[in-house]
Formats: C-alpha cells, structure tokens, sequence
C-alpha cells in the first residue's frame, strides 16, 4: 500500500512538473517568412528523391525551425541545410510520416542574422509524391534543382521561440477558449479545469481505497 501511495504521489508530481515546464517555455513564433498572400502555386513536384536550393534568402537571429510548404500524404525524411558563401552555416533533419502541406525542420540557432543565405531541403521517396508550394516568379529568381530552374520560389518560414511564456499568455488562450459556447464567458474555461483536478483527485482516491 505505500508503494502504491509513492507511485501515485511521484506520477501526480512528474505531471505538475511537466505542466510548469511547459509554462515556462515560449511557442514558435514566425521571424521571417517569405509567403506572398493570394500566389499560392505548385513550383515543383517530384515522385523521386531531389534536392532544391533557393538562394537569396534571409536567417533570422535565433532561428531555431524552418518551415518548408511541402505537401505529401506521407511525408518523407526531410534534410535542410543552409549555405552562406558556400559553407553550411546550419542544418536539421526531420523524419517521415509527417503530413500536412508543410513540414518544419529543427535547425541550430545561430546569435546572429544572415543575409543572402541559400537553403536547401532534400527528401528521400519511396512511392510518395511531394509537392513543393511557393509563388511563381522567373527562372532568374526560382529555386533550383541542380541546374534546372523550378517554377517559381519555394515558401520558407523561419521559426524562433517567441518573447512571451506561455503561461503569459495564458489569459489570451482562455478569454479564446470562452468563444463559441452556448453561455460565453472565462469562467467556462475556469470551471473546466477546476473540474479536471476534481476528477484527478477523486480517481486518486478510488485507487487508494480500493488497494486498502
């Protein structure tokens, strides 16, 4: 029985801290993307394993994610690198299966901002078609596939952990939260949560009189 009471004590412990990490930490936020509203366009599909560099691009300070609009049923392994002056300044991998039609890459966080930066993103295929979404631009300015000219650039988000904590903008999420209900209110989101610890402190409960 007092194992049973220290085990639970631990998990309900690990939970909370798990809670109050996460608190303390900041959502990505977009630094720089070059997204250009109402031009959405396939630049290039590919059912083979390829590599596209785009040239010309800007790495935000602290950018810890790049975000590439790839679109893919089952999305490949995906690796991108970035080139300044014809040296990789940083890079990341992602593994398959994700979907969706874009896939952000985990890359090292540099202390300063790169200007006229070539990124680079290659994916692996097997029996899966990907296509790449940007805006249509001339063959001057497109991303590349070796020395083949796509059809346009390719759109690319850089991604850092944003000025505010989450449980500073805790508030905000739940005046959201409030929206959309039958009888609108915070106190909505309020009575929810206090009904979660509840229903968490009543399960604990059962547990332990049941094991007596």
């Amino acid at each position: 029985m007092r194992r049973v009471r220290i085990s639970l004590l631990a998990a309900l412990t690990l939970l909370v801290l798990a809670i109050v990490l996460t608190l303390a930490q900041s959502p990505m936020s977009v630094a720089f993307s070059n997204k250009v509203a109402d031009q959405e366009a396939t630049v290039a599909s590919t059912t083979h394993d390829a590599t596209y560099c785009q040239a010309d691009e800007l790495l935000p300070v602290h950018t810890s994610a790049i975000r590439i609009w790839l679109d893919a049923a089952a999305g490949p392994h995906v690796d991108v690198v970035v080139f300044s002056g014809g040296r990789a300044i940083t890079n990341g991998s992602r593994g398959s299966n994700w979907t969706g039609g874009s896939v952000t890459v985990p890359v090292k966080p540099l202390s300063r901002a790169v200007n006229g930066v070539t990124v680079c993103v290659s994916f692996h295929l097997r029996d899966e078609t990907v296509l790449t979404q940007g805006s249509m631009t001339p063959a001057a300015f497109a991303a590349r596939e070796g020395r083949r000219a796509l059809a346009g650039r390719m759109w690319i988000e850089y991604l850092r952990p944003g000025s505010r904590s989450w449980a500073s903008l805790v508030p905000e999420i739940v005046r959201h939260m409030s929206f959309g209900h039958a009888v609108a209110g915070t106190w909505i989101v309020y009575a929810i949560l206090v009904l979660l610890i509840a229903t968490t402190a009543v399960a604990a409960n059962v547990i332990l009189t049941e094991l007596r």
